[in-house]
């Protein structure tokens, strides 16, 4: 398939490179300057291209011997200046307890480390030709939101071959595990061609091969770039201003910042030719000669040359222009929890935007407005005005007449101003309530309010050693202070007034929220304990008891067969669990032995925790993908990549979705026969009895009734009666309703016909489903798991057999 373009005349080799482009187009002068990343940086942001901020440059021994490394941020990358593929690069984000950096937020990395590999940048070691070379350290860039679906390890970013003015080809590089999070594709990172004219991805290579579909699933093409005009234009005026004449300018997209350079090259790799199944000689040969007078024009010339029909053009939208302003307009300034809706008065004649005392004071009361350093009279705020949404520092001061906001010519720069155009000015300002903000509040509430941190006792462990030596004992917990929950209550009183399917979802998730706090303030107290648990999680039925009932007498005999023995170490479980994560792209997360573990098995953060010591199944192993991996961290990831926060944290009665959809998931491994299977409805008649019964007797009829071996009824006792005191009462924790009531809620929506990709799209609640799927802006889920994407790979297949 890729014979004709390998033998086509336009492609460019490294010969030819050299020969026809870089030697007459690149003097060494600035073949210099492009290699010395620190001047480069320098000179270009110097002149308005934006690149990550420089912290500390070491050039000597001396310097280095001095360097305090308590002065950087806790994220930043160390580079060498005349690095080259990657060389070099150590990635710093966070530290550890004793104040070490983590190597790519993993591994300490010990200050020694760190000075001998500054002093192999400094002598050259990944420099160009061996030269002595400079460690520098610079911001931490964070990746796009763009970037999720390709679950880059590292930073991606854009390729674009300039020449002439003119962007001719361009590719997004991936870095990948393989490629130890560089974005080389001969080290295995991945090259992906993008549509010139409408910042489309298109093919994809690595390691010099085509492929077809991402390592997690999913194709490479078709995916949007954002900003592409302007890192276009940014790549061409970088050419013009450094009067390089072969370039190649590496640019990625920072969450904050947006498009940022990272490196200029003059002498480019060539692999771009086969990211975009194009030859790039051919291409740099139509534009050789042509007469280009600015960046603006080299993109338009390369877009209608090297495209598809431009966007603005294939969709019948003008150019962005310039909002039009008259004399008196509104702004909204954002808050937390809301937005406030202020008249304004447009005043180019004055510098600065200037805001009355007055609505200082009430942005305070929103936190809409943060104070600039010890300046009393200076405010760092965001508004919006005219659809443009604009960050500054305002003044504040005493304002004559009604206008409490006017906006200086500061903030006025991306306007035009007609002073005839009419428009009525607002006469009073309005506080909106901004679902963003709420989302955003209540996931940051979800944080702070974590139950089982708050009811799991201090006294744990004294107390369990105790039951060990008596089995008729009852415990009497006790539990650590609560935090300061009193500005989270009055902050939670208010009901969201907004029907929309978003408000209708914060509303239920605040509503929960308060439930947690009742819950969490009557630790101790049995009765009102266990009724407000039941209040928040439910309780078992008698409809539940009957199913859980019937499904233990009628069980098969369990087949426990000597392959289904528990022979594999948590080292092992820990390697595997790690090849898996790898797989779905999910590189950040973190597999880890603990010693201190109740369970054997634990999600929590972006960790996944094995205790020291356990011994596992291989069935149980492949069952435990399945929950904790293909259920939890799947869902939870999808959810990150929604545009709000609770998908990933967690809507309202998620619980019963969530586990049930883990233990439907892991009973495809487990089959009809195996004993773990049982244990959702075993639990959930252990928690009846023990609403009704005593610690002791709980934990007696766990053991001798549901047939839970000893260390096994014990821990179980301990979930059900947690948050109590005395544990002697009636009464307890309720949550372990949902795993039984919610795997037989995922099988009736099964059998109904649901799919199950639509459970998915982040930590939803089953009951709210269609009210999730008509949010406008809702994503498809971005990871599934491999049995799924196996199904929906052959579906098609199945109908087309069918029209045959």
């Amino acid at each position: 398939m890729l014979t004709p373009f390998f033998s086509s005349r336009g492609v460019l080799g490294i010969n030819a490179r050299n020969l026809l482009y870089v030697k007459p187009f690149n003097p060494k002068k600035a073949i210099a300057f492009a290699d010395d990343k620190l001047k480069t940086k320098a000179f270009l942001t110097a002149r308005g291209i934006p690149a990550a901020k420089i912290f500390a440059r070491i050039e000597n021994r001396e310097q280095l011997r001095a360097f305090d490394f308590s002065s950087l941020p806790d994220d930043c990358v160390l580079k060498p200046n005349y690095g080259f593929g990657g060389e070099g690069i150590i990635i710093l984000r966070g530290r550890d307890k004793q104040g070490q950096f983590l190597r790519s937020g993993k591994r300490p990395i010990a200050a020694q480390e760190l000075r001998e590999h500054m002093g192999d940048i400094l002598d050259g070691r990944f420099s160009l030709g061996g030269r002595r070379d400079t460690a520098f350290f610079e911001q931490l860039l964070i990746p796009h939101e763009s970037f999720l679906p390709f679950r880059p390890v590292g930073m991606p970013d854009i390729r674009v071959i300039v020449f002439n003015l003119v962007p001719i080809m361009a590719m997004l590089r991936i870095p990948t595990a393989v490629s130890d999070g560089k974005a080389n594709l001969h080290l295995g990172g991945m090259g992906i061609g993008i549509d010139i004219a409408k910042g489309v991805t298109t093919h994809a290579a690595q390691y010099h091969h085509m492929i077809t579909e991402l390592p997690h699933g999913g194709s490479p093409s078709g995916h949007q770039i954002p900003f592409w005009e302007e890192i276009l234009l940014i790549c061409s005026r970088i050419q013009q201003i450094t009067n390089i004449g072969y370039l190649a300018a590496d640019i990625t997209l920072d969450a904050q910042m947006g498009p940022a350079v990272l490196e200029v090259n003059a002498r480019a790799g060539l692999s771009v030719q086969i990211a975009n199944l194009a030859p790039l000689r051919a291409r740099l040969e139509r534009v050789q000669g042509l007469t280009v007078s600015s960046p603006e024009k080299g993109v338009r010339i390369g877009q209608e040359l090297f495209g598809e029909k431009i966007r603005s053009k294939s969709t019948g939208k003008k150019p962005e222009e310039r909002p039009l302003l008259g004399l008196h307009e509104i702004i909204t300034i954002a808050g937390v929890g809301a937005s406030v809706e202020e008249p304004c008065a447009i005043a180019p004649d004055r510098e600065r935007t200037v805001f009355s005392r007055e609505l200082i004071t009430e942005l305070i009361a929103h936190r809409a407005v943060e104070q600039e350093g010890d300046d009393a009279e200076r405010y760092r705020v965001k508004f919006t005005l005219a659809g443009r949404k604009i960050q500054t520092v305002v003044l504040a001061a005493d304002l004559p007449g009604s206008d409490r906001a006017i906006i200086g010519r500061r903030d006025l720069a991306d306007f035009l101003i007609d002073p005839s155009r009419q428009r009525q000015k607002p006469t009073a300002s309005g506080v909106k309530i901004d679902l963003r903000a709420v989302d955003k509040l209540l996931s940051q509430y979800d944080r702070e309010l974590l139950l089982l941190k708050y009811i799991k006792p201090i006294n744990l462990a004294e107390e369990r050693k105790r039951l060990r030596e008596d089995v008729r004992y009852n415990p009497v917990f006790s539990y650590p202070p609560l935090p300061n929950i009193a500005d989270i209550r009055e902050r939670l009183a208010e009901p969201l007034l907004d029907t929309s399917p978003l408000g209708v979802l914060l509303e239920k998730k605040r509503k929960e929220h308060t439930q947690r706090i009742l819950l969490l303030e009557a630790r101790g107290d049995s009765e009102r304990f266990t009724a407000l648990s039941v209040a928040l999680f439910g309780k078992p039925t008698s409809s539940l008891i009957r199913a859980a009932d019937a499904l233990l007498h009628n069980r098969p005999a369990c087949d426990l067969s000597e392959r289904d023995a528990p022979t594999r170490s948590a080292e092992y479980v820990k390697e595997r669990f790690e090849q898996v994560l790898a797989k779905y792209g999910l590189h950040e997360w973190q597999v880890a032995i603990r010693a201190k573990l109740v369970a054997d098995c634990t999600v929590g953060g972006r960790h996944v925790y094995l205790r020291e010591g356990a011994t596992f199944s291989d069935t149980r192993i492949d069952a435990l993908i399945r929950h904790e991996i293909e259920t939890h961290i799947l869902t939870a990831e999808n959810g990150a990549h929604q545009p709000y926060a609770i998908f990933r944290r967690g809507c309202a009665g998620y619980l019963d979705t969530q586990e049930g959809l883990a233990i439907y998931n892991q009973n495809r491994v487990y089959g009809d026969t195996h004993e773990k299977r049982y244990n959702p409805p075993r639990n959930l008649l252990g928690l009846a009895y023990g609403l009704e019964h005593s610690f002791a007797d709980t934990r007696q009829y766990l053991s001798e009734e549901l047939g839970y071996d000893r260390e096994k009824a014990l821990s179980q006792a301990i979930i059900i009666k947690r948050g109590l005191t005395n544990t002697s009462d009636n009464g307890g924790f309720t949550k372990s309703v949902v795993y039984f009531r919610g795997v037989r809620a995922i099988e009736r929506f099964l059998a109904e016909g649901g799919q199950l990709q639509r459970l998915y799209v982040g930590k939803i609640a089953l009951e709210d489903l269609e009210l999730v799927e008509k949010l406008p802006d809702l994503q498809q889920p971005l990871l599934l798991p491999e049995f799924l994407r196996e199904q929906a790979a052959a579906a098609p297949r199945k109908k087309t057999r069918s029209k045959k």
